[in-house]
């Protein structure tokens, strides 16, 4: 138990670093965070990355998540805005949030962590129940790799980045296990240290399965948009067939 601790901890350490700079998602984060009033609200902030960028613009955020290790290194990561910053270690899965929020935001692949469909119905209605009207939910869906690059699924890629001072490496391998369900193994090393592999499953949600969890937990009007491009916001249909990750917004 204490080397897979000690595992999960260098991983949330590693991963701050290599997708610390992602940035994509956050003009969307911004620009609704914007529009509502009161604190934000973010369920699987890992290590704070979105919150971040939240705090800095001078909104009031709350980040939640299951992991003790990436809410460690987000601790640390939001000093500089300890003032308008807080995590929680809180599973949705379990229970409400003892406050309600006008703007939640579901980030970065986070719900795809959930493999279980009655998990799903669990964490979206203590996540509506964590919620006030009139407000907004933002929920960002993966798609898998088998659906993006087909020839890369099931092969070993190899990643290198410079953060820095700091110089992470990533052997990356992503297999469908079913049609819905994706294995993940990450060999990770951070400099010099000694690699250490990591193994997890993410589930695919169809948009138009995830719109109709979502009505289903007491959300309104749900529409979706691929590749964080608001431009492409629109009603879910079930022909839709995503080839890049997408969000699903709703009303609460």
């Amino acid at each position: 138990m204490a080397q897979r601790q000690s595992i999960q901890r260098r991983f949330a350490e590693f991963y701050k670093l290599y997708a610390g700079d992602f940035q994509a998602d956050i003009p969307i984060y911004l620009d609704f965070a914007a529009k509502h009033p009161g604190p934000v609200l973010e369920v699987g902030c890992g290590t704070g990355r979105v919150a971040a960028h939240l705090a800095c613009a001078g909104h009031e955020v709350h980040g939640i998540d299951v992991s003790r290790d990436a809410l460690e290194v987000a601790q640390q990561h939001l000093k500089p805005w300890d003032d308008r910053a807080r995590v929680q270690d809180l599973d949705l899965r379990a229970q409400p949030l003892g406050e309600r929020f006008h703007v939640a935001f579901v980030t970065l692949y986070f719900f795809n962590s959930l493999i279980d469909i009655e998990e799903q119905r669990l964490f979206l209605r203590n996540l509506r129940a964590s919620m006030r009207g009139p407000g907004i939910v933002a929920v960002d869906f993966f798609c898998p790799l088998a659906r993006q690059r087909p020839d890369e699924s099931g092969k070993w890629r190899e990643l290198e980045r410079t953060v820095g001072e700091r110089r992470v490496r990533l052997r990356d391998k992503r297999e469908m296990l079913t049609p819905l369900l994706e294995r993940r193994t990450q060999i990770f090393q951070i400099d010099h240290a000694e690699p250490s592999e990591v193994v997890t499953h993410r589930r695919y949600v169809p948009p138009s399965q995830a719109a109709r969890l979502i009505e289903e937990a007491g959300f309104e009007k749900p529409r979706w948009f691929q590749g964080y491009d608001l431009a492409s916001l629109g009603p879910v249909s079930d022909e839709d067939s995503p080839t890049q990750p997408f969000m699903i917004l709703a009303g609460a």
